[in-house]
């Protein structure tokens, strides 16, 4: 028969394995958890300070994914406004044509007067695009449209900017003012091809001659806007790569507070598992022989 003391000694190192088995088990299921979500921190428990951290990353994502749909909105309104912009000096440069070629006396008038009359309703058409439910040249109005059908300028003020912070630190005016697109040289633009067709109508070389004048300085304005539109346009795309740098950099940095290093938590759920079932054999071997057994 073997010492009792050396029994309770063999006893109380079991004892000690039995304490440990939680302890290995519980590690090992961390490790299985971070291999099944790719996480190493899921809640604050598991690193205090650097749940902390990617909270605060977090945070700055869903700012720049606002940012981001603050630019995609942005973009959708300048790219309808140049388009239109490019349609009405489209329409004046045909405006242009028409009563050159009425001053030529080339044409039947009547006829040449009704392609004005079709131009201007276009333009009238032209000016009161909208972007989703908001018209473009309305200034901050943008419920209102800026040309009545009979080719007259609302009284509601389109003159406002209608300004958004597109991205950190980046603030952009949109819109074209209103009475910057819906004038010509002072006068309604639907108003200075209405006076043109009648020019024409009636024979009116003079007024003929100032609808041409008119015509050109409609095409060189809606050029001008269209240009400017272009500015922002590019200004936008400029605000866009570097939020979308930023959002990268942010989400790199959470990653690597956040997500695990597979291979390194791959070799460490290897030890970890080695060495529970290394004290799972030492409790099994322990097991068969207790304390009562050497009395």
């Amino acid at each position: 028969m073997r010492p009792i003391s050396s029994s309770i000694t063999r006893s109380l190192a079991g004892i000690g394995t039995d304490r440990a088995l939680p302890n290995a088990r519980a590690e090992v299921d961390v490790l299985r958890q971070q291999l099944a979500t790719g996480r190493r921190i899921v809640r604050p428990s598991d690193d205090p300070a650097g749940y902390q951290q990617a909270r605060a990353l977090g945070r700055v994502e869903q700012r720049l994914a606002v940012h981001e749909r603050s630019l995609d909105a942005a973009t959708l309104w300048t790219n309808r406004t140049q388009a239109e912009l490019g349609a009405l000096s489209e329409l004046f440069s045909e405006a242009n044509e028409t009563a050159l070629r009425a001053a030529n006396g080339t044409g039947d008038a009547e006829a040449l007067a009704t392609q004005i009359d079709s131009i201007r309703d276009e333009v009238i058409g032209r000016l009161n695009a909208t972007n989703g439910d908001e018209y473009l040249f309305a200034g901050n109005a943008t419920r209102t449209a800026p040309v009545l059908p009979d080719g007259t300028i609302t009284t509601e003020a389109i003159d406002g900017t209608r300004t958004r912070e597109v991205a950190p630190g980046v603030t952009l005016t949109l819109n074209i003012p209103g009475e910057d697109a819906v004038y010509v040289d002072g006068v309604p633009a639907a108003e200075q091809l209405a006076a043109l067709a009648e020019a024409i109508r009636t024979g009116d070389a003079e007024a003929i001659t100032a609808g041409v004048a008119a015509t050109r300085t409609a095409i060189d304005q809606y050029t001008d806007l269209e240009g400017k539109s272009g500015v922002v346009s590019e200004r936008l795309d400029g605000a866009r790569l570097a939020v979308e740098q930023q959002a990268i950099q942010t989400a790199d940095a959470r990653a690597a507070i956040e997500e695990i290093d597979l291979a390194e938590v791959l070799a460490a759920l290897q030890r970890r598992q080695t060495g529970l079932e290394a004290a799972l054999r030492a409790t099994a071997a322990g097991a068969q022989q207790t304390l009562l057994d050497y009395l």
